[in-house]
């Protein structure tokens, strides 16, 4: 009977950490889309994206927050939350990735985050099921960007930075998995 108890408080505490992280997340990409517009890096068109991002990452983490803050909820919800939260994750980092010219994109970083997040999960097959998203929602983003705007690198430079950094994400989850399992 302890263990489900722990497994409550742990899935609570984390995600009511994980979700006041990510108001401090927004805020840096909010504050660096006002760096770029006060210094002409980025465009009207550009710059009203990256708000509607920022705007739709904030409803997703103050809902979240929301509901993780009453501790009336299950382990199903806090799992759910999470989910949630990782999903919201991995779209912001493809549009990041996308709006920052693909694979050339130093924004592939951000798709880390989702990933980190699924280790709160406790579970090998969320973190895994994580990164290989994370894997098909990058190389999708990448690859579509460079078909749609050809001639802005080289194919072979395309797919050695995709496999690169679709093998960062998984030794990521494989490492986190390391960490976290024996935390069980």
């Amino acid at each position: 009977m302890n263990q489900p108890t722990k497994s409550y408080d742990h899935l609570h505490a984390s995600s009511l950490r994980i979700s006041k992280f990510h108001f401090l997340y927004a805020l840096l990409f909010i504050v660096q889309t006002i760096i770029f517009h006060a210094s002409k890096v980025i465009t009207p068109e550009l710059l009203l994206k990256r708000w509607f991002a920022a705007a739709s990452l904030l409803i997703v983490t103050t809902g979240v927050w929301l509901f993780v803050r009453n501790k009336q909820n299950g382990p199903a919800m806090y799992r759910f939350l999470l989910g949630l939260l990782i999903l919201a994750d991995i779209a912001f980092a493809a549009f990041n990735v996308y709006t920052q010219r693909g694979y050339a994109s130093k924004s592939v970083l951000l798709f880390l985050i989702p990933i980190i997040v699924a280790s709160a999960l406790l579970s090998r097959a969320a973190l895994m099921a994580t990164a290989i998203v994370a894997v098909a929602v990058y190389s999708t983003t990448a690859i579509s960007y460079f078909v749609l705007n050809f001639n802005e690198g080289y194919m072979s430079e395309l797919y050695a930075e995709v496999g690169f950094y679709s093998g960062i994400f998984l030794l990521t989850a494989g490492l986190l998995w390391s960490t976290v399992k024996k935390h069980r």
